[in-house]
């Protein structure tokens, strides 16, 4: 009940900070084109925050981006960082892709930003999977939020085609949030594919 608490006092504290400068749009039901490259089926309305949050990341959330966050990683070139940020974070290495990564090794990118600020990341499962039509993988991993000490639960999906990467991956709080989301995310993630 507490952590319930502290991820809805900071949802509220989010939506304040970020009312000014981030446009909030409505996502329906039906098929979503994202960024002109990935197609998606959406199964039920989330909200996507227009530009991203600070790194620029397109995101989607049904709770608020502090409970539950959808993002989507898409068409990331050799030497791209997966989160762009105007400053690394002190003693944080750039996160950036190579195209010629392996699965794990594109999981330790995710491993460097999900634990970014004394946050910490425990990766559960690899395994391959389909992704866009191609020879992927997908993860699970859980985390401990230090700004508000919020146990999460990830997963994401992944594949690299024609050396870019295109990546999703979800986290909420592991208790009632994940299991009330992630089959919705991992359906999304199951239709995905690349607009030919």
């Amino acid at each position: 009940m507490i952590h319930r608490r502290r991820a809805l006092s900071g949802l509220f504290i989010t939506v304040a900070l970020t009312a000014g400068c981030a446009q909030i749009a409505n996502v329906a039901t039906g098929e979503v084109v994202l960024k002109d490259r990935l197609i998606v089926q959406v199964d039920r309305p989330w909200n996507q925050f227009e530009r991203g949050l600070a790194d620029n990341t397109l995101t989607w959330t049904r709770d608020g981006v502090t409970v539950d966050s959808l993002r989507f990683y898409i068409g990331l070139k050799d030497g791209e960082l997966i989160a762009p940020t105007p400053t690394e974070p002190k003693g944080q290495r750039a996160l950036a892709f190579r195209a010629s990564m392996q699965p794990a090794e594109v999981v330790e990118l995710f491993e460097g930003l999900y634990s970014r600020g004394g946050s910490s990341f425990k990766l559960e499962k690899l395994t391959p999977d389909s992704f866009v039509g191609t020879n992927g993988f997908r993860f699970e991993f859980t985390a401990l939020r230090k700004a508000d000490d919020v146990r999460l639960r990830g997963v994401g999906w992944g594949a690299v085609r024609n050396g870019e990467l295109f990546a999703i991956t979800f986290t909420a709080p592991r208790l009632a949030f994940f299991s009330q989301h992630a089959p919705s995310a991992e359906a999304i993630a199951r239709s995905a594919r690349l607009r030919r």
